[in-house]
């Protein structure tokens, strides 16, 4: 059975005298050639701290060969993500009943799915999720290797998938023998067609012969009825509208700072620290030489000899100012914070937001591809509100990215105390630094307790009524 992809590319004349599984082979064929699953594999095994470094080499073999990574790669994606991910965020929804709904949701298990969705998205330029449900029957985020996916959109923006493919490899036993396979998801409207790629071309799963269900519900009687969503099940999220990792615009500087450490540990090691000039040795060669020196702590030389010594030339200042170079121009490439600058643990509030601007503005556009994510997961979310009977209106949800900045505390409390009679108490309490939303919970606990909350604290309580009293007393 044809999909709605395949006939599409019929319509738009696109395909002549082809099948719909040769252009599934043509496109993992190609797919697993591309330049850009060859980067996303780059950017992952960066992130690991295995770079190309690896592969310097020397011309001899006696000289030293350094090779020194410095993981620069995982603590600029580890900040981004930081950054933005690592606060809980703020989702609300009206109503007391949709709101625990929501809750059970986005639990700590699926906030730490999007968050690794985060981390993908920034090293390899786009993620991808896919709903489904779980054994307990409820709703969940499985994030999938990003070079695992070929994405068949419906137009050229990119925002909506009439199908794709999922290839990816597994280890399988057979007559006793570990062998590792290559297996091919291919899902659209209908379902999930299971593929084994042989190399060449692709053939049916024997154990899957026919379309799957996105999802099953289960008769009393222990019948699997399959069911499908309405939309193809992945959900994209972008790094930034060109879906370019971070690894675009920073490796040639991270290789750079990297050999030129790797170069200048080889020159300090090779390099001695004196060098002898010898007149009229007596000794047989250089090796011989050097063992008396250091086993005898003398040489012999004729009556007009001697040794003379020069002191090495190791300054490596030059270098290591065009690493300090280097360094500064990959966070500007990176626009990301270096957290060795000596200036940064002594700035004030405004300056410690001048200095997370970079940061700030590429997170910004992170979130944004990461709000339109969670919008199209919201439409899963109303699917299976309605399985429960839950009443769910995406138009009232609010999900708010709380971020990880570094502040000057005592200027934000400071801020807070002025902004007094200016915002309401709630938006006053959620700039403050100390601030949780456990908080609300405690502040309704010690109000229906009547507590007074300067009773357990050496502060006094303002006497309102104070001025009134002073002013009679004048009269």
């Amino acid at each position: 059975m044809l999909s709605n992809w395949f006939k599409w590319l019929i319509r738009r004349l696109l395909i002549k005298n082809t099948t719909q599984n040769e252009i599934l082979e043509i496109e993992i064929r190609e797919h697993q050639d591309s330049e850009k699953v060859s980067t996303m594999k780059e950017a992952y095994n960066y992130y690991r701290n295995r770079t190309d470094i690896r592969n310097k080499k020397v011309d001899v073999d006696w000289r030293t060969n350094s090779r020194i990574e410095l993981g620069l790669f995982k603590k600029l994606v580890d900040q981004k993500v930081g950054y933005l991910f690592s606060k809980q965020p703020t989702i609300s929804l009206e109503g007391e009943k949709s709101q625990d709904f929501l809750d059970s949701v986005f639990d700590e298990d699926l906030l730490s799915t999007i968050k690794s969705l985060g981390k993908e998205a920034v090293m390899k330029g786009i993620a991808y999720g896919l709903p489904y449900y779980d054994e307990n029957g409820r709703l969940r985020l499985f994030k999938i290797p990003s070079e695992q996916i070929i994405p068949f959109w419906k137009d050229e923006r990119h925002l909506e998938l009439s199908a794709f493919v999922r290839v990816y490899k597994q280890a399988v036993y057979e007559s006793g023998v570990k062998k590792t396979k290559t297996f091919v998801e291919y899902y659209d409207e209908k379902g999930i067609t299971d593929y084994i790629w042989t190399g060449s071309h692709l053939e049916l799963n024997p154990l899957s012969k026919e379309t799957k269900g996105n999802f099953y519900y289960v008769n009393a009687d222990g019948t699997r009825i399959p069911y499908t969503w309405e939309k193809v099940p992945l959900i994209p999220f972008r790094y930034n509208e060109y879906e370019d990792g971070l690894l675009v615009q920073t490796k040639s500087l991270i290789d750079n700072i990297q050999l030129q450490m790797s170069t200048n540990a080889d020159m300090l090691a090779d390099m001695p620290k004196l060098i002898y000039v010898l007149k009229n040795y007596q000794g047989a060669d250089l090796g011989e030489f050097m063992n008396n020196l250091n086993k005898f702590r003398s040489i012999k030389v004729s009556s007009d000899g001697g040794v003379d010594t020069l002191q090495a030339d190791n300054d490596t200042s030059g270098v290591e100012a065009d690493i300090e170079r280097s360094r500064k121009f990959l966070y500007e490439a990176a626009r990301a914070i270096d957290t060795q600058d000596d200036n940064l643990g002594n700035a004030s509030g405004q300056a410690l937001k001048w200095r997370y601007t970079d940061l700030d503005l590429d997170c910004n556009e992170l979130e944004n591809e990461f709000q339109k994510g969670i919008k199209q997961f919201l439409w899963f979310v109303e699917q299976y509100a309605a399985n429960k009977g839950v009443a769910f209106d995406s138009s009232k949800f609010t999900y708010v990215f709380n971020r990880d900045i570094i502040s000057n505390e005592s200027e934000a409390i400071q801020d807070c105390v002025n902004s007094i009679g200016i915002l309401d108490d709630l938006s006053i309490r959620e700039q403050h630094p100390w601030y949780q939303p456990e908080v609300e919970k405690r502040l309704k606990e010690q109000q229906e307790q009547g507590q007074d909350p300067y009773s357990q604290t050496n502060f006094k309580k303002v006497d309102e009524d104070y001025d009134d009293r002073e002013q009679e007393k004048d009269r």
